[in-house]
């Protein structure tokens, strides 16, 4: 067998093992109902499982600003919906990278018709003009005003760390 044949071996093998590997990582992806994850280079916002200290592993909305990532909204285990905590993260990340892209301006709060008794976080951008397009709903009770200082302040301690 020449050295070319055994490197096309060597590359088909490689190539079956990291197809092989990757059906069984979207297996346990998928059986563990974990959304796929799929992060643009241009994105700042994703989600991500992270261990925090009193907590264990709780689905996190991560900021990406250069090379550095900062933790920035913890997603609640349940919220009285069908969506998993991963889902939620996910569905957050991804709306705050739309409005990042519309160009994001403010993040405040409002009530919310289809939600009486809950605040919700919105966010307005350039493109959304009056409009406050929703970001999250909070559960009821949950002051709104403490909840956007709290969130505004550690979007701004990730941004401003770079």
């Amino acid at each position: 067998m020449n050295k070319i044949s055994r490197l096309f071996k060597g590359v088909n093998l490689l190539t079956v093992i990291s197809t092989l590997v990757g059906i069984f990582g979207l297996d346990i992806a998928f059986s563990n109902k974990w959304p796929p994850l799929v992060i643009q280079e241009t994105d700042r916002f994703s989600c991500e499982l992270i261990s925090h200290p009193n907590e264990g592993e709780v689905w996190t909305v991560v900021y990406r600003n250069g090379e550095k990532q900062d933790p920035w909204l913890k997603i609640a285990a349940t919220l009285g919906s069908n969506w998993t905590p991963a889902e939620r993260c996910q569905e957050i990340a991804r709306r705050l990278e739309l409005y990042r892209q519309d160009g994001l301006t403010q993040l405040t709060y409002r009530s919310d018709p289809n939600t009486p008794r809950q605040f919700v976080i919105c966010v307005k951008t350039k493109v959304s003009g009056d409009n406050c397009p929703l970001l999250v709903t909070l559960r009821p009770n949950t002051d709104p005003y403490l909840s956007l200082r709290y969130m505004a302040e550690t979007l701004t301690a990730g941004m401003n760390s770079n």
